[in-house]
């Protein structure tokens, strides 16, 4: 094609704006002309402006519009006669930045090339987004005659980028910022104080109390309800500057900027009494509490693991007082940082199948033979190896995770009996557990029990429940209801430790305990300390005119079998007669009866 030819591929007639005087009837003559002459001078390039793909604005020097192309009318709704002469900012919505207006006029006046974004507002009255690369067009003297401006509608990427944003840094249930906002917001904050050597700010953090109940016995679904309403709750009393974020679970964490030495502890008391009212489930009341701990930046750390460290262990040491608020104290230290890690770690035990039952075997003492075993929970974590329970059930007490782990061995003690009967052995006596206070109390212990065993297809009659002095004692009248109703379905209720505590006689008899369990501490010196001779032999003696079976704990030589066997004891166990077992290895001697000497 020739060089005329070129030239002459303007736009058709269908497609060439009408230049005639219907258009530009309310035109000044100078902009028509100037539009004329624009025409006459791009030729063929006008043609490919026309129908392209991106918006194309053009402006003469005033900022007055002397054309815009099809996309740009598709995508503004506006047409050339709409905006013909008028300056680009008919289309904007008020909700572009005033600064990004104030850099392009910068940027143009000085002669270059600007490129940003503006939310405009579509004819019909919606919101767009639109990239723009605004160039300067000059003369050959260098003089600024035209500016052209490219535009995109981003409005879609936009939205996307928005969801991206959302799905990362904000939590989906709550609608507050996520653990990774908070975290990247706490960062920024640290960068700021160091750089202008700025000092006091305090990060929070919150657990809730009584939620994992909720969670166990309404669903869920409710649970998911209550942390809602909790984040709605505390949102009402955050400052402004300030950063409430759900990190996981039932855990909030406040970013506090102008914090003081009262703030921090009024902060907490505001966020605790915004819990004060009722949460309404299924038309039923539950109250939830929450424990608070606050670490302060630099004093207890200038990271933002040690921030958020520090403020998680003064949460469980706030947690373990029963106390609502508790700002982290550098005596809290290694031993408070153990138990802290022990109470993070246990939460997620069970659902990574950390815990495990061994089973320590109770033999009738006159003929050794195997009459029952009770299951012991242990606990192996990969990073803290063996945890003994001597160290994890104090601590699961004070966390309040007693319930979950306690249904848990129910659970697993109904689903082992009914494996060793369908593998086809049955236990004659009955498999111990321990409860806790923590379940005992609980309102939906006795159904959930009762569920459990239903579902196992276990009869009561083969599970012995053992429950200490402390837990008879702590709440008697409400204790001994809940455990009489559960011998009467057939279950067999020891006291364990028996003489540490303060028990009374009469509440043995009122929840029909079947079995007392003497401690070790009496059993150990039993061949060399007279006293505890006496002691033992008393409370057999009791404890058969009670009309109980007794179990003597912490047997380990024939000499203190011989005693026990001499004044009548009943049952016992002890390495003597063997070490706790796995489950396999029980099934071995119970099937085998080597406990029959």
């Amino acid at each position: 094609m020739n060089a005329k030819g070129w030239e002459d591929n303007t736009l058709t007639a269908h497609e060439q704006p009408n230049v005639g005087d219907g258009l530009y009837k309310n035109t000044s003559t100078s902009l028509v002309s100037k539009l004329k002459d624009l025409q006459k001078k791009t030729g063929f390039f006008y043609a490919i402006v026309h129908q392209s793909s991106n918006a194309v604005v053009i402006t003469d020097s005033q900022r007055n519009i002397l054309y815009v192309n099809k996309k740009f009318e598709e995508i503004s709704g506006y047409t050339l006669s709409d905006v013909l002469g008028k300056n680009p900012r008919v289309l904007q919505s008020g909700k572009t930045p005033e600064n990004t207006y104030q850099q392009m006029n910068m940027t143009l006046a000085q002669g270059y090339e600007w490129k940003g974004e503006f939310t405009n507002i579509h004819k019909d009255g919606h919101e767009y987004t639109e990239e723009a690369v605004i160039t300067p067009i000059k003369d050959e003297v260098g003089k600024v005659v035209y500016y052209l401006a490219e535009k995109a509608d981003i409005t879609a990427l936009k939205l996307a980028q928005n969801k991206i944003h959302s799905l990362a840094y904000q939590d989906s249930l709550t609608g507050l910022p996520n653990r990774m906002y908070f975290v990247e917001e706490l960062k920024k904050l640290i960068h700021e104080f160091v750089s202008n050597r700025k000092k006091g700010f305090s990060v929070l953090f919150a657990d809730l109390n009584r939620f994992k109940e909720i969670n166990d016995t309404r669903g869920h679904l409710s649970g998911d309800i209550v942390l809602k309403e909790v984040a709605s709750r505390f949102a009402e009393v955050v400052n402004n500057g300030d950063i409430l974020a759900r990190i996981g679970g039932d855990e909030f964490v406040f970013l506090h900027r102008h914090t003081s030495e009262t703030s921090a502890p009024e902060l907490a008391k505001r966020l605790s009494g915004n819990l004060q009212a009722p949460f309404f489930i299924d038309g039923h009341e539950h109250y939830i509490g929450v424990s608070i701990g606050s670490a302060t930046y630099p004093a207890d750390g200038d990271s933002v693991k040690q921030l958020l460290q520090c403020a998680d262990i003064a949460m469980y040491h706030a947690k373990a007082l029963k106390s609502l608020y508790s700002a982290y104290q550098s005596e809290m230290g290694t031993k408070r940082h153990r138990e802290w890690n022990i109470a993070r770690k246990l939460e997620k035990a069970a659902d990574k199948n950390q815990f495990y039952l061994m089973y320590q075997p109770k033999v009738d003492i006159k003929t050794g033979r195997l009459i029952g075993a009770e299951a012991l929970l242990r606990w192996q974590n990969p990073e803290l190896g063996e945890v003994y329970p001597a160290e994890f059930i104090p601590v699961a007490e004070q966390s309040g995770q007693m319930f979950a782990m306690g249904q848990w061995v129910i659970r697993q003690v109904c689903c082992q009996l009914k494996q060793w009967e369908l593998g086809g052995l049955r236990l004659a006596g009955r498999l111990a557990i321990n409860l806790s206070i923590q379940q005992v109390e609980h309102p939906d212990f006795y159904d959930q029990l009762v569920a459990i065993i239903e579902s196992a297809g276990v009869s009561p009659s083969q599970i012995e429940l053992e429950v200490t002095e402390s837990v008879l004692m702590t709440h008697p009248e409400s204790t001994s209801e809940t455990l009489t109703s559960l011998t009467k379905l057939g279950f067999t209720i020891a006291i364990d430790d028996f003489g540490t505590g303060y028990s009374s006689l009469a509440y043995l008899k009122k929840i029909q305990a079947s079995i007392l369990k003497i401690d070790k501490s009496f059993i150990k010196n039993i061949t060399i300390n007279a006293d505890d001779k006496t002691i033992v032999k008393s409370v057999v003696e009791m404890a058969h005119n009670l009309g109980l079976r007794v179990v003597a704990e912490g047997v380990e030589h024939q000499s203190q079998a011989d005693y026990l066997s001499l004044v009548e004891c009943d049952m016992a166990q002890g390495f003597l007669y063997s070490y706790p077992l796995t489950a396999k290895g029980f099934a071995l001697m119970l099937n085998t009866q080597v406990g029959n000497k």
